[in-house]
C-alpha cells in the first residue's frame, strides 16, 4: 500500500507506525496503519489518492497536515483531531 501511495503522490515522511499513543483497538497496534506527512502535495490530495487505492480501508486527515491510512476491513474516513468531528462509513465490497 505504501509503495502504491508514494507512486501516486510522491515522497512521504512516516511519522507513526505501530508505536506511540493511538486509540484503543487502533489499526496501528496491529501493524496495519501509518500516519504520514506528504512532502510533494497537500494532505487533502494525499487523502484523495489514498482513498482510490483498493487495499486502503481507512483514511483520515488531521489539522496539523498529517494523514492516516490503514488496511483495515472497513472503509472509514475522517477529518480533525477526533474521529467524531466528521465520520463516514461505507460498506467494503470484499
Amino acid at each position: 500500500m505504501i509503495k502504491e501511495l508514494t507512486a501516486k503522490i510522491g515522497p512521504i515522511q512516516i511519522t507513526s507506525t505501530c508505536g506511540g499513543r493511538h486509540a484503543r483497538n487502533s489499526q496501528h497496534y496491529r501493524g496495519n496503519a501509518i500516519d504520514f506527512r506528504p512532502l510533494a502535495t497537500s494532505s487533502r490530495n494525499a487523502a484523495a489518492a489514498a482513498k482510490a487505492i483498493e487495499s486502503v480501508g481507512g483514511v483520515g486527515t488531521y489539522s496539523n497536515g498529517l494523514v492516516h491510512v490503514d488496511v483495515g476491513d472497513r472503509e472509514i474516513a475522517w477529518y480533525g483531531k477526533k474521529r467524531s468531528r466528521r465520520l463516514a462509513y461505507a460498506a467494503r465490497g470484499r
